[in-house]
């Protein structure tokens, strides 16, 4: 199911992202990091997590097959690296 969203969250180091739109395995994100990139209408898909990391907003830790979304388009944007954790948008959810 498709829903329009209009979430701001923080970034763990200083991005502000917007959730433009969300499904069960996709996300529509305003994200914009200060000096570095901005992307108006990003698409970002749920996968496994093919390493381990952070969380770019809750700064939880991803193990290796954790469920994360990330950018998914191509060619690969600057912050093809980043990961959020599924789970916070679980929280988000349950929160409404």
């Amino acid at each position: 199911m498709k829903k329009e969203a209009c979430l701001s969250l923080d970034g763990a180091n200083g991005e502000r992202i917007e959730i433009l739109e969300q499904t069960d395995t996709a996300l529509v994100i305003r994200w914009v990091e200060p000096g570095r990139c901005h992307y108006g209408e990003q698409r970002w898909r749920r996968r496994s997590a093919h390493s381990s990391g952070t969380c770019a907003v809750s700064r939880r830790k991803i193990r290796r097959g954790d469920a994360v979304f990330k950018p998914a388009e191509r060619p690969a944007p600057l912050n093809a690296s980043v990961m959020i954790a599924a789970e916070v948008f679980g929280d988000l959810i349950a929160a409404d």
